[in-house]
């Protein structure tokens, strides 16, 4: 059985003549080839016009003393117009299971809360669909007193780090309240900002919400709102946010 023989290499004239037709990228393939194919693809007659028409401005590089090499040039404004792409934003450290909710509710001057509960965090988890706002049942929790119109009311919002390793007042506001409709009053105070500017992305600040809803006319307690909002909107802030902020206070 007669062996074929190998195909002869393309006349050096028709590498040259091809080179010409071959855009950027197959160019710098090409030149991977042999070594005489890498002086081919590297001939400035090839690179010049490509730099110039991609790059115009590089005519006054290529002005200078030395001059680069047009291939270099262009590989290098190439390799620089890339952008990469944004890091990924940071995951907080904490989760809802970390944390610990407590709330008091006073009324008047009394120093016996009308309203006294703890929630552990991994109890809202199911609640949260990704934004930081929770409702918390508890007409069981509430003393049969209830609010009056126009009463003076304390609100204490704490957030804290199981184990104790940390406590960050969300919270604590006295006042007569916003009243929605007859059966609910609602309280907000402006948090302050991330304790490191790196924690949380909320530039235009937030606000703790605390909204308390009655039991139509008795105004007995039977449910509370607690939530993070964005100060220039009526958005609530998203979990991963919220998270990054509390830990900038609750983590060392």
């Amino acid at each position: 059985m007669r062996r074929e023989e190998p195909p002869s290499p393309l006349p050096w004239e028709v590498v040259i003549l091809v080179s010409q037709y071959l855009d950027p990228s197959t160019l710098a393939t090409s030149s991977c080839v042999s070594k005489s194919w890498r002086t081919a693809m590297s001939s400035p007659n090839l690179w010049l016009p490509l730099c110039l028409s991609v790059y115009p401005s590089s005519s006054h590089l290529l002005s200078l003393s030395p001059p680069p090499s047009p291939r270099i040039l262009f590989s290098l404004l190439n390799l620089a117009s890339r952008r990469l792409p944004p890091p990924p934003p940071p995951s907080p450290l904490l989760s809802l299971s970390h944390l610990l909710f407590t709330l008091d509710v006073f009324i008047s001057n009394l120093s016996t809360p009308l309203l006294s509960i703890a929630i552990k965090g991994e109890d809202l988890e199911k609640e949260f669909h990704n934004v930081f706002h929770f409702d918390v049942d508890v007409s069981a929790a509430t003393s049969t007193a209830a609010v009056a119109k126009e009463e003076d009311v304390r609100v204490v919002w704490m957030v804290m780090r199981k184990e104790w390793g940390g406590a960050f007042m969300m919270m604590e506001v006295k006042g007569k309240g916003r009243e929605v409709g007859d059966t609910g009053l609602w309280f907000e105070e402006e948090v302050d900002g991330p304790k490191c500017c790196a924690a949380a992305a909320e530039r235009g600040g937030m606000v703790a919400e605390v909204g308390l809803v009655f039991s139509g006319e008795e105004r007995r307690i039977i449910k509370v709102s607690l939530g993070l909002m964005r100060r220039d909107g009526c958005r609530y802030v998203g979990l991963r946010d919220a998270l990054l902020y509390l830990q900038s206070y609750l983590l060392p």
